[in-house]
């Protein structure tokens, strides 16, 4: 292993067009709505990258984008936040990839909207052009933006001794981990998710306890549900425990919450901090909603460990 990659993380998935609906009042369903819209660099694992990015991890991301305005726009702005791009693929045949939030009046999602068919260029032989440089990082981030195919390739083919975390997205594009839950050392799907990867209810905490059980039974390292306001529910066969979020002082917009939550316990992971990665995670989190970006401006190492001080603060008191 090359050292000065050592501690580089591999970030591979979706880099997306993200665009934001919010709504000015009251959400109408079936009406027209005012809003305001704005547009940044998104997709799960394109956000990790740039939570990362903030943390001054040495992030390359691997991808695909548009031989268009899109594309450029996208390219640019991330090499201006630090991170490498040789890794995004351009095809001509394909628009960029874009995701529209709508957003109610309270910051919650309303609906999203995805154009993902440039992913499917991302195929095994895609997999195995990026084989070499993958390899050389020791930490690997993946979404299931990619085919199953391309993940199983990746995983099965040319994972060796990396680590790998994994987000699954959604319930439509869970499914294409299952063939290699066993190749997974840190999987981080919500309660919907894991009821899918298990196969069993997960509506309940009980319900949640046996599904992380069930995914980690069919290979999965830890596994880490996130709850959302609830927190998250970590089991890495060790006992499994339920760890509360961290309050925000206000929640503005929960898009990019559980993508800063990916990033700072990877990030956690990774440097080998003394505190809980989970904690990092959750302080991320807690900074992310306070912002209507999916970035949180203020985010950074100081600012995590200050969010989890305060944390054990009114712990105490309590």
């Amino acid at each position: 292993m090359n050292a000065l990659r050592e501690n580089t993380i591999a970030c591979i998935g979706g880099v997306v067009l993200d665009r934001k609906a919010r709504v000015i009042e009251r959400l109408v369903p079936g009406s027209s709505n005012p809003v305001t819209v704005s547009s940044c660099p998104g997709g799960v694992v394109c956000n990790i990258a740039r939570n990362l990015a903030k943390l001054e991890c040495r992030v390359e991301i691997f991808s695909a984008v548009g031989r268009d305005v899109a594309g450029d726009h996208l390219i640019e702005e991330l090499k201006r936040e630090g991170l490498d791009v040789d890794g995004v693929a351009r095809f001509s045949a394909r628009p960029t990839a874009s995701y529209t939030a709508v957003l109610d009046e309270n910051g919650q999602l309303f609906i999203g909207l995805a154009d993902m068919a440039i992913f499917e260029e991302l195929d095994p032989a895609w997999a195995d052009s990026i084989a070499s440089s993958v390899q050389k990082c020791r930490y690997w981030i993946l979404d299931a933006n990619l085919p199953a195919l391309t993940i199983e390739r990746l995983l099965r083919m040319h994972k060796g001794d990396c680590v790998v975390m994994v987000d699954p997205i959604s319930v439509a594009k869970a499914p294409r981990i299952l063939p290699v839950l066993d190749r997974i050392d840190v999987l981080f799907p919500n309660a919907k998710e894991a009821a899918v990867l298990s196969g069993l209810a997960a509506k309940t905490r009980d319900d949640v306890v046996q599904a992380a059980a069930e995914i980690r039974r069919r290979g999965a390292g830890t596994v880490i549900v996130t709850l959302g306001e609830d927190g998250v529910y970590r089991d890495d066969g060790r006992g499994g425990a339920f760890v509360p979020s961290i309050p925000a002082s206000c929640v503005r917009d929960v898009t990019g919450a559980g993508d800063a939550l990916v990033a700072g316990y990877a990030f956690a992971t990774i440097t080998g901090a003394s505190i809980n990665p989970v904690l990092w995670g959750l302080a991320a989190a807690s900074l992310t909603v306070e912002s209507e970006e999916s970035i949180a401006p203020e985010l950074s190492r100081e600012t995590i460990l200050q969010r989890i001080e305060a944390r054990d603060i009114r712990a105490a008191k309590s």
